[in-house]
């Protein structure tokens, strides 16, 4: 039933990606292009006051990389066939104007607590977009779902990947793991936002460093094979048995899904972070979306896909982290293997920051208030779920991540299409 399911979503997901994609990109896009140094100087010269553009990206990306990244890559080569790669690029492309869109939306709708500290996202414009009764119940529904998704992608998804790395590399056990993990995580949120952004801003920057070397290193020895990678990518993503079979063949689904998981557009959880952000203007911000994409998807997810199609190692349905380390250890040797396996754990760590950061947000939208007893609250769902997720199975968690986040998808760009006049306005009003 859940496959069924699944596979429905996976079928219009697609669909409503491309157009809602094509949308902002032919009305917000255009007249971005056309003011190309302002839209440098929007991103490079913003003012570092309060929670700065930057730090709002470190945390957005925080969500964002590693396990969508690492394990989500394999995984959908692994399921979806070389192909999945081409469109988890074609979905990161669409996706762009649309994670540009949900910020200027969340900019516009923010709103200031009692100590002035900005808080908003999807859940404020989607009661706005949709208005009265019904706009107030979809924004409690999606308010749920981002709790849901903070306990599975959030949590449980990322002490899964950090734990197949650990005992991969070092035999550790995996409770070991998700108990440190879930200390430490538990220590950082209770802290406050303060100590998350300069966490974030330290571990983001680091560990995007040490993943490219790492992946430049691996195509620079296996440099012979990269073209046969690139075709292969592309036979894969028009083949008529993954590419393009049936309504959408594997390739189509595992790929638009998985790039999905990974930077996230379109779903309304990253315009959180980006929400708390000190910005000259909410299009200024929005610009700030583009580039997340562009560093999560069309960068390091690239170079991971590379990475494995090099190798040589056999595709195999036994986890996305497996298949991943032994890409880069085939290679590299077990050295390569170790440091990327800490890595893992630090980019879980990162993310399960952010996406408490996240159900904290939806905690107090639900609760009308954020304050100190949010983070308590959640405290012990996200030790929980971290728990849990280092020895759950893998592949049942991220089918019901896949079905939580295709549900807020779909409700989050009817929210934008609903307030595109909003959007466009801020464009217009940023080209001026």
């Amino acid at each position: 039933m859940l496959e069924r399911i699944l596979v429905g979503v996976g079928a219009v997901l697609p669909i409503s990606l491309f157009l809602c994609g094509l949308y902002f990109f032919w009305r917000c896009g255009a007249a971005l292009c056309r003011h190309p140094k302002r839209v440098l100087r929007a991103v490079l010269l913003q003012d570092q006051t309060g929670t700065s553009p930057w730090r709002a990206l470190s945390v957005a990306l925080a969500g964002t990389l590693g396990v969508g990244n690492i394990a989500g890559v394999a995984t959908a080569i692994s399921f979806g066939g070389a192909g999945a790669v081409f469109w988890m690029l074609v979905a990161a492309f669409f996706a762009m104007p649309i994670k540009y869109a949900e910020i200027v939306l969340a900019q516009s709708t923010a709103r200031r607590d009692a100590a002035l500290c900005l808080h908003g996202g999807a859940t404020y414009y989607i009661r706005k977009a949709f208005g009265g009764g019904t706009g107030r119940v979809l924004a409690v529904v999606f308010a749920l779902l981002l709790l849901f998704s903070t306990f599975t992608l959030g949590t449980m998804l990322q002490a899964a990947a950090a734990t197949q790395a650990l005992a991969a590399a070092f035999a550790w056990p995996p409770l070991l793991v998700g108990g440190v993990m879930a200390l430490l995580a538990a220590v950082v949120l209770w802290r406050g936002r303060e100590w998350l952004l300069r966490v974030c801003g330290v571990l983001v920057p680091l560990l995007c460093a040490v993943f490219v070397l790492l992946c430049i290193a691996v195509l620079t020895v296996r440099r012979a094979l990269i073209g046969e990678a690139l075709r292969a990518i592309l036979t894969g993503a028009f083949s008529l048995k993954s590419g393009l079979g049936g309504l959408f063949g594997t390739a189509v689904r595992y790929g638009v899904s998985r790039g999905l998981v990974s930077n996230e557009a379109g779903c309304g959880t990253a315009p959180i972070a980006h929400a708390a952000a000190e910005a000259s203007s909410p299009a200024a911000q929005g610009l700030f979306g583009v580039v997340e994409v562009f560093v999560d998807t069309v960068l390091l997810c690239t170079l991971t896909a590379l990475v494995i199609l090099v190798s040589g190692v056999p595709l195999c349905d036994e986890g996305g982290m497996h298949l991943a380390l032994a890409a880069f250890g085939a290679v590299l040797g077990d050295l390569a293997r170790a440091i990327l396996a800490l890595s893992c754990l630090l980019f879980a760590f990162a993310t399960v920051l952010c996406w408490s950061h996240y159900g904290v947000e939806a905690l107090g939208y639900l609760t009308n208030g954020v304050g100190r007893r949010a983070p308590a609250l959640l405290l012990l769902g996200v030790a929980l779920a971290t728990l849990w997720g280092a020895v759950a199975a893998p592949r049942t968690v991220w089918a019901l991540t896949d079905l939580a986040l295709g549900a807020m998808t779909l409700l989050n760009l009817a929210a934008l299409l609903l307030s595109r006049g909003t959007v466009l306005a801020e464009t217009k009003r940023f080209c001026q």
